[in-house]
């Protein structure tokens, strides 16, 4: 899997509309673990693979004079986020590499990522990059969904014809541990609405069948949380 293949699919998913589908599907989640992370008033926050900036704009928005910067590798991604921008969120967005990223060491307090950073095409360099933007005591909080725990993920790769990486939540301690971050956790995240309703079920390539979409659902995000060192 190279880095164009992944900006030619997620360029497309682009073009189709589907980048804001994603707010409605990740939404409760993100909103979840935002609540929880702890961005002061001056915090610069960077959201690793922000696909429309959805939740980079909900970062710029979260203390008095807090900034984010959304990256993401698909040109028409970070088009459709500047599309988008309010203006008043303090957000900002950049094209470029998990691997590569274009900022100086110590540049960020937080670092978020909601379902991409199993995209990374190299994750060891990811979370290595991930770790040097961060500043001392600053945190990282990772979302994905597609986990080894959660059974019934383990074929997306080859439904959305791109490679991704596959780990058990200790395999992610492990991957954060090895990164250089500190007091690694990793939780499970619910969606608060549930699965939906059984009687408007309808079957699609993620779940086939209401017993699979309610495993999905009970599986949940597996959130990664790690620090930098002070």
């Amino acid at each position: 899997m190279s880095h164009d293949k992944i900006s030619e699919t997620f360029d497309a998913w682009a073009e189709a509309g589907r980048a804001e589908g994603m707010e409605e599907g990740h939404g409760d989640v993100v909103r979840q673990v935002l609540a929880q992370i702890e961005v002061k008033p001056g915090m610069q926050c960077l959201d690793l693979g922000c696909g429309n900036g959805w939740a980079t704009r909900i970062l710029g928005q979260s203390a008095p004079g807090a900034g984010a910067v959304g990256v993401d590798v698909s040109a028409k991604m970070i088009a459709r986020a500047e599309e988008l921008s309010d203006w008043t969120s303090r957000a900002r967005y950049e094209v470029g590499r998990f691997e590569e990223l274009d900022f100086p060491d110590a540049k960020f307090d937080r670092a978020f990522s909601m379902e991409a950073i199993y995209y990374a095409i190299d994750l060891e360099q990811a979370l290595s990059e991930l770790f040097r933007v961060l500043k001392q005591a600053g945190t990282a909080d990772i979302l994905v969904d597609r986990f080894k725990e959660s059974v019934h993920t383990a074929g997306w790769d080859s439904l959305l014809g791109v490679a991704m990486h596959f780990l058990a939540e200790a395999e992610w301690h492990s991957a954060f541990e090895n990164a250089g971050f500190s007091s690694v956790s990793t939780r499970r995240v619910i969606d608060s609405r549930g699965p939906g309703d059984e009687a408007s079920f309808e079957p699609s390539a993620h779940a086939e069948d209401w017993k699979t979409r309610v495993e999905l659902h009970e599986a949940g995000t597996l959130w990664i949380h790690g620090e930098k060192d002070g």
